[in-house]
C-alpha cells in the first residue's frame, strides 16, 4: 500500500478549486443568489408596509381612518390606542355624534380616496361587539389587525370606566405584558423560536443548495473522468484515496468561498443599511452562531460529498446516478420537516435524538444552538458522532471508489459492492 501524500491531495484540490471558481456559473450564483434571496425576503415586507402606511400613492401620508360613533369617549379611546401602535403610522380621526348623513358622507370620502376607511360604532355594534370596517383597500391585514386590537382595548377600557375605575387604573390594568421564556437553570439563555426558525431556514437553503450543486459536482467530475478514462492516467500519479480526497476538498473549498462571499456581502450590507442591522440585531446573529454554522456546514458537506463521490464511482451514466440523489439527501429532507417541532420543543427526547443522528445533525443540532444553548455534552456528543460517521463513510466510500472508477459495463449489484468492500 502506497503512503498517503498530503502534497498530492493539495495539488488535486487546487486544480479542482481553480477549475470551478473561474467558471461563469460560479460567479453568477455567488452574486445572483443573495439578490434573489433579498428580493424574496424584503419585497413582501416592503409591500405590506407600503399598503399599511398608504405609501403606494403618497410616501408622506399616513393611513387615515375615521372612527364614527355616538359615544365620543369610546371613539377617542380607540383612536388614541391606534395612534400608539408601533411600526405603522396612522392618522385616526373621530366623528361624533354619528348620524345617517355622516354615514353617507364617509362613504363618499372612501370612494374618493380621501380616507382609507371608517369604523361605524353605533349602539347595535357596541351591544353585539360586531364592528364593520368599510374600506376600499381590501386585503390590508395589518391595518385590520391593529384596528381590531385598538377597538378591543377601547371596549375594555370603556367597560372599566363604567364600573368606576379611573383612567390611570384603566391604563395600568390594560398595559400589555412583556413575556420572555428562558431555559430552566440558565436565566440568561432566552428561548427564541423565531430566531431559530429564521436562521435555520437560511442554513437549510445554503446546505441543500451546496449539496445539490457541489455534491453533484463531485459526482459528475468522477463520472466524467471515469467515462473518458482520464482516471486511469491520474491513478498513475496518485492513489484512488488521494484522488477522491482532493476532489472533495477542492470542490468543498469552492462552496466555502461562496459562503464567505455571501457573509462579506451581508456584513457590507449591514454596515450600510439600517434595516439589515436591525434584522441582525433582532435575530441576534453573533460571531459564535456564524462559527457553529461554518463548522456544521463543513462537516455536513464532508459527510454527503463522500457519498456522492462513491455513487459517481459506482454508476456509468449521469441518468443512473441522478436517481440516487433523492435517496442521498432524504435525511436532510426529513430534517427540514422537523424544523418546527424542534424549534418549539428543543429539549424533548425526540428533538435530542434526531439532533444527535449524524445525517440530520448538521441541520437540527444547529437549530437547537440557534434557538438556545443545549447542554454542552449533547453538542460534544453530536460532533463526535458526526466526525466518526464521516470517518466511516470516507473509509467505505474510498474502498468503493478505488474499485468503481476502474469498473465499466453493467451496474454492480449489492453483492458485488460488498465484494468490493472486502477486497479493495
Amino acid at each position: 500500500m502506497t503512503e498517503f501524500s498530503i502534497h498530492k491531495v493539495w495539488i488535486i484540490a487546487k486544480r479542482e478549486y481553480l477549475e470551478r471558481v473561474k467558471t461563469r456559473s460560479f460567479l453568477l450564483s455567488t452574486f445572483a443568489t443573495p439578490v434573489l434571496m433579498g428580493a424574496f425576503l424584503v419585497l413582501p415586507a416592503m409591500i405590506s408596509e407600503s399598503m399599511a402606511r398608504g405609501i403606494v400613492r403618497d410616501s408622506e401620508r399616513p393611513a387615515r381612518v375615521v372612527i364614527a360613533s355616538d359615544n365620543r369617549a369610546l371613539a377617542e379611546l380607540a383612536s388614541g390606542e391606534l395612534m400608539r401602535q408601533r411600526g405603522t403610522r396612522y392618522a385616526p380621526s373621530v366623528v361624533s355624534p354619528a348620524s345617517p348623513a355622516e354615514h353617507e358622507q364617509l362613504d363618499k370620502r372612501v370612494d374618493a380616496g380621501d380616507i382609507e376607511g371608517y369604523v361605524w360604532l353605533d349602539g347595535a355594534a357596541r351591544a353585539s361587539r360586531h364592528v364593520v370596517f368599510t374600506t376600499s383597500r381590501m386585503g390590508d391585514f395589518i391595518l385590520e389587525h391593529r384596528l381590531g386590537d385598538a377597538l378591543s382595548y377601547a371596549f375594555a377600557a370603556d367597560r372599566l370606566v363604567e364600573q368606576g375605575s379611573s383612567s390611570g387604573d384603566v391604563a395600568a390594568t390594560l398595559r400589555p405584558v412583556d413575556l420572555k421564556a428562558v431555559r430552566a437553570g440558565k436565566s440568561s439563555s432566552a428561548y427564541n423560536a423565531v430566531r431559530g426558525a429564521a436562521v435555520v431556514l437560511v442554513l437549510m437553503f445554503v446546505m441543500l443548495f451546496s449539496l445539490l450543486s457541489y455534491g453533484v459536482m463531485v459526482m459528475r467530475s468522477v463520472m466524467e473522468e471515469k467515462s473518458s478514462r482520464i482516471t486511469e492516467v491520474l491513478l498513475c500519479a496518485a492513489s484512488a484515496q488521494e484522488l477522491m480526497t482532493g476532489k472533495i476538498l477542492g470542490t468543498g473549498s469552492v462552496g466555502l468561498t461562496q459562503i464567505a462571499a455571501w457573509l462579506a456581502m451581508a456584513a457590507f450590507g449591514a454596515s450600510r443599511s439600517l434595516y439589515l442591522r436591525t434584522t441582525m440585531t433582532v435575530l441576534d446573529v453573533g460571531p459564535s452562531l456564524i462559527v457553529y454554522f461554518v463548522v456544521f456546514y463543513i462537516l455536513g458537506y464532508l459527510l454527503y460529498s463522500a457519498i456522492f463521490a462513491a455513487v459517481g464511482a459506482i454508476f456509468n451514466s449521469i441518468d443512473e446516478a441522478q436517481q440516487w440523489n433523492f435517496v442521498i439527501i432524504l435525511p436532510l429532507i426529513a430534517a427540514s420537516g422537523l424544523i418546527l417541532p424542534v424549534a418549539t420543543s428543543s429539549d424533548s427526547p425526540v428533538s435530542v435524538a434526531v439532533s444527535l443522528f449524524p445525517f440530520c445533525s448538521p441541520i437540527l443540532m444547529f437549530e437547537r444552538l440557534a434557538v438556545h444553548d443545549p447542554p454542552r455534552w449533547q453538542l460534544a456528543l453530536s460532533l463526535v458522532l458526526l466526525v466518526a460517521t464521516i470517518g466511516a463513510v470516507m473509509f467505505i466510500s474510498g474502498r468503493i471508489y478505488r474499485i468503481g472508477i476502474l469498473m465499466y459495463g453493467k451496474r454492480p449489484t449489492i453483492r458485488e459492492l460488498s465484494r468490493w468492500l472486502r477486497h479493495a
